[in-house]
């Protein structure tokens, strides 16, 4: 009789675990919280996710851009990820801004006042990045822990005229190179000032037509430093201007270049060396992105593939947005509804795409499109507690 009893709760133990087991919802389960609070991340999100980190090497956050939270959260991993091996910090800005931006920290010069010299005739900083005062708290955390700063896009649309500082101050104080410089600034400034006024003002193609930048260029002395903020100049007026005539692949394959460049003359000091990138998330997705090309995050996964390493990828993005009198609004969108179902306004969700296709194999889930194009693109997506937008670091 009792062998029977036994038996009987033991059957009755597996159809309940069963029916439990079919009651577990498979998003949440995938859902990991945790908070950054007093400097200090805790909550198992912040176990999974330096987990991940720890074991790659290369870390991308494919980002939507302007979220406070964001940014101090990157600010806090950078002692984490200098003690993890990452000394490469890739970003969303050219080659000479990084230069600069590296410049500037190292010299303890002000970043604010460098933008806001040049801010007025483009409205835009000098870096197209860094114009937020949140993201200089991360640069210079990254800095601090001794991770170098790879550019690996075009210049920004504000860069020309500290560029041409720059060229100037590394030529001879002479007065033809001196009547040079004024007249091309003075074209650049007339010229830039037209762009944004009118409609069809093609500013990259007058920029690369210009006598008075030639004139300019053939006086400065010939050294590389000099050639190198040159090309980077003129390389980026002419993606500029091929994505004015539609053209958007040659930033795509910019992009792809300079951080192969950058990772080659790295392995020369690093066998295997680990590289944080920060970025768009257009620009970070494997395979191919919402804009339609394969972009600079395919590359890096393809070589963590070959060179036997591990990539990992977070994509993220505000769901709860905070006005400055600390309104919030949510944002949810109908398509990440059932997917961000988990997500709250006072924490960090970090939500584990491959378990949820793990699940969809098992036949507990159904993934619409755009869920499966994220498991496509990245690894696990973080969304930030509620986030202001980030304060000017620059005056108009």
């Amino acid at each position: 009789m009792l062998k029977i009893k036994v038996f009987l709760c033991s059957v009755f133990m597996f159809f309940l675990s069963r029916e439990s087991y079919g009651q577990t919802d498979p998003v949440q389960e995938a859902t990991y919280h945790f908070v950054l609070k007093n400097n200090i991340l805790s909550g198992p999100g912040a176990d999974t996710l330096k987990m991940k980190i720890s074991g790659s090497h290369f870390f991308l956050i494919g980002e939507e851009h302007d979220m406070t939270e964001l940014q101090m959260l990157t600010a806090h991993l950078m002692p984490f990820l200098k003690n993890n091996g990452y000394r490469n910090f890739a970003v969303e800005i050219g080659s000479s801004a990084a230069d600069k931006l590296s410049y500037i920290y190292h010299h303890k010069g002000s970043l604010m006042e460098f933008n806001s010299k040049y801010y007025k005739y483009f409205n835009s900083g000098p870096f197209g990045f860094f114009d937020g005062k949140e993201e200089e708290v991360f640069l210079n955390s990254a800095l601090n822990n001794g991770l170098k700063l790879w550019g690996i896009d075009y210049e920004n649309h504000g860069a020309p005229l500290y560029i041409l500082d720059e060229l100037y101050a590394k030529g001879s104080k002479n007065m033809a190179l001196k009547q040079a410089y004024q007249q091309a600034r003075t074209y650049v400034i007339q010229e830039y000032a037209k762009d944004s006024t009118l409609k069809k003002h093609l500013v990259y193609a007058k920029m690369l037509e210009s006598s008075e930048i030639k004139s300019f260029f053939k006086l400065l002395p010939h050294r590389q430093e000099v050639k190198k903020l040159q090309n980077d100049l003129l390389t980026s007026w002419k993606i500029r201007n091929q994505e004015t005539l539609n053209n958007w692949y040659t930033r795509v394959n910019n992009m792809k270049q300079s951080f192969i460049g950058q990772y080659k003359n790295e392995i020369k000091n690093e066998k295997s060396p680990k590289v944080f990138i920060k970025m768009g998330a257009v620009h970070t997705a494997r395979g191919t992105s919402s804009s339609g090309f394969q972009e600079v995050g395919n590359t890096i996964y393809e070589l963590a593939n070959y060179s036997g390493t591990r990539a990992f990828s977070v994509l993220s993005f505000a769901r709860y947005r905070k006005d400055e009198q600390g309104n919030v609004t949510d944002l949810l969108e109908p398509e990440d509804k059932e997917l961000l179902k988990y997500t709250e306004e006072n924490s960090w969700s970090l939500i584990d795409l491959k378990k949820l296709e793990i699940a969809r194999w098992q036949g507990r889930i159904k993934l619409s499109k755009t869920v499966r194009e994220y498991i496509e693109r990245y690894d696990m997506i973080l969304i930030p507690p509620a986030t202001k937008r980030m304060q000017p670091n620059f005056i108009r």
